[in-house]
């Protein structure tokens, strides 16, 4: 499911989509989701019991948004999921409406 949404950035303007991340899609369903967002913001919304829990995955996810010119946020309840995308240089934010501002 993708949902448009309008940052209020000051110095940016722009759409920003989001995904909803299925617990069971695992990184080449994400990567081809992502590159069927026509805007470069997005953000995905990570559940969880996500597959993506390994640090490889995360940077091959990485690796593609940048090649896709995409900034990504990362939302996630769960702490263990938004340290690994830190680490791998993704935007993380706990709630959707902290991501989106």
């Amino acid at each position: 499911m993708a949902v448009n949404k309008k940052s209020t950035g000051n110095n940016q303007n722009r759409d920003k989509q989001v995904l909803y991340i299925a617990p069971d899609e695992d990184l080449t369903t994400i990567r081809e989701r992502l590159a069927r967002v026509p805007t470069q913001g997005v953000a995905l919304v990570i559940p969880p019991q996500t597959h993506l829990r390994s640090h490889v995955a995360w940077r091959l996810l990485q690796r593609s948004a940048q090649q896709l010119g995409k900034d990504v946020s990362i939302v996630s309840s769960d702490t263990h999921i938004r340290a690994i995308a830190r680490s791998v240089q993704f935007k993380v934010a706990s709630t959707l409406p902290a991501a989106l501002t």
